[in-house]
């Protein structure tokens, strides 16, 4: 009579069998872990991805906003130098007359002066210049003399600085 499979070999096989499955569901577990830790770090990559190309827009925003006030502030601050300009060759034809006495010539400097201008002047004559030796060298000393465009540069310039440091720090 053949020999059938004794109760040793089946209890080897049995607990082959199981150390088997044992290992397979360790290497399925694992399998399962290693899954989840990947689709974790893709969210993450993609996360990051996003938030640095947003603030990359704003970064790059802000600088523009500052390149463009920039422009701005440097177009008032030229006109600014220009009125500047004028008035002071204005005030010399002025007080070239005012000191010549010549009170036509005089006249005639006045009605040319910048009407931003004239109150300075006004002032200046005030302070008695001819005779005061204290008296401010020309009208651009007092306080009466403004030039808007310079407080529209200086606060342009204020605005790009700030524009400027919103960009690097969204950078």
């Amino acid at each position: 009579m053949p020999e059938g499979v004794s109760a040793a070999e089946v209890g080897k096989e049995i607990a082959e069998h199981h150390e088997h499955a044992a290992h397979e569901q360790r290497d399925r577990l694992i399998a399962i872990f290693e899954a989840v830790l990947l689709s974790i770090v893709a969210l993450l990559a993609a996360w990051s991805g996003y938030s640095a190309a947003k603030w990359g827009t704003e970064s790059s925003l802000s600088l523009a906003k500052a390149s463009s006030t920039r422009s701005k502030a440097s177009v008032a601050e030229i006109k600014a130098t220009q009125i500047r300009t004028l008035d002071f060759v204005s005030f010399n034809a002025a007080e070239t007359a005012y000191a010549s006495g010549d009170a036509q010539l005089f006249n005639l400097a006045i009605k040319r002066l910048r009407p931003g201008y004239r109150p300075a002047f006004v002032a200046w004559l005030a302070t008695h210049p001819l005779k005061n030796p204290n008296a401010p060298r020309d009208p651009s000393a007092l306080p009466q003399y403004r030039i808007p465009q310079e407080a529209q540069g200086r606060a342009l310039t204020a605005k790009a600085d700030h524009y400027f440091e919103e960009g690097q720090s969204a950078a």
